[in-house]
């Protein structure tokens, strides 16, 4: 059982709720397109295996499982409005994306934890989390411009 699966399996457990086969299959497609999917994405992998599943059958447990703070969403697309979810990570990440040919790269980097102390020092506030979008060409895009 993925790591997911299984920590939405021990939420469920614990509040009486219950595994549902298209929970499950959401998970699992969630975990298997690592590259931030859409829920039309996430959807179309899992009507493979079950082809009555709605799409908003799949809305509705991905904003659950962000309201548990299991997954989080992104805006990564500038120029439309469209989630992309992926499971929340131990550690803070942040994104480049291409506006080329649209991929993704995800990085830490020290320097934005040195932005947050200084804010937080700064203002007197506790940051939960942050999130940072780069636009722009990655290297293959670059080579092609010219």
């Amino acid at each position: 059982m993925s790591n997911l699966v299984q920590e939405v399996n021990l939420r469920l457990q614990s509040d009486g709720g219950r595994m549902t086969t298209q929970r499950r299959l959401i998970l699992q497609a969630l975990e298997r397109l690592s590259d931030h999917p859409t829920a039309e994405e996430i959807h179309a992998l899992v009507r493979k295996s079950d082809p009555s599943i709605n799409l908003s059958t799949v809305y509705r447990t991905l904003r659950w499982l962000e309201s548990l703070d299991l997954i989080s969403s992104h805006h990564l697309d500038q120029n439309k409005h469209q989630d992309r979810f992926d499971p929340v990570s131990a550690t803070d990440h942040f994104h480049f994306r291409c506006e080329k040919c649209g991929t993704i790269i995800e990085f830490n980097d020290p320097a934005v934890d040195d932005l947050v102390a200084s804010f937080e020092a700064r203002h007197n506030c506790q940051v939960k989390g942050a999130t940072l979008m780069f636009y722009g060409l990655c290297p293959d895009c670059q080579s092609k411009k010219d």
